[in-house]
């Protein structure tokens, strides 16, 4: 029997038994099965754009991700200053959500292939901070350590965490990154 005819007929015999044969369920893969380890359910497709930009953008092997707010859903899940409004842990909450939504972004942007995905290169942070909160690293831990549990080794990237003192829509940290492809 031929390669080309054994693959229909195991094809067809998939199809009859039930499993989906799209695109996306063929793209789930390494990263999928380790965000359901993690319990991690993504969003349909990540935050849409408050403004005048694209959330996503490929340029060679990079995507880079525009800076993103904790949304959950249509509305901003956190408010407010670190040190004043919002805990520290509140700050990291935010941020892991913020990784979470890029993650929906970037199975976007890959067509639904997050295995993809070789490395997390670089995540810049601002954190909207009260003139007396000096733990923008550890907020921003939030995202870096969840890059590392979902990419292992591929998920250390340099960063930048940085104090400001307002941002968008009173959100507590603006987040963008850059993921290498192959």
């Amino acid at each position: 029997m031929n390669v080309v005819r054994r693959n229909f007929i195991l094809g067809s015999v998939a199809i009859a038994a039930g499993a989906v044969t799209t695109r996306t369920a063929l793209a789930d893969g390494r990263i999928d099965r380790r965000l359901g380890e993690l319990s991690i359910v993504l969003p349909e497709s990540g935050p849409a754009p408050v403004a005048n930009y694209v959330p996503t953008l490929v340029e060679g092997q990079l995507v880079h991700i525009s800076g993103q707010i904790p949304f959950r859903g249509k509305e901003l899940a956190f408010k407010g200053r670190l040190g004043a409004e919002l805990t520290l842990e509140d700050g990291r909450a935010a941020a892991r959500l913020i990784g979470v939504n890029m993650l929906a972004l970037l199975k976007k942007q890959l067509d639904g292939d997050l295995d993809r995905v070789k490395r997390v290169v670089r995540i810049d942070g601002f954190v909207s901070s009260a003139p007396d909160f000096y733990q923008q690293p550890q907020v921003m831990n939030g995202i870096s350590d969840l890059m590392v549990e979902v990419f292992g080794d591929a998920g250390r990237h340099t960063r930048t965490a940085v104090g400001v003192n307002v941002l968008p829509l009173n959100a507590p940290c603006e987040i963008n990154a850059v993921f290498a492809i192959g």
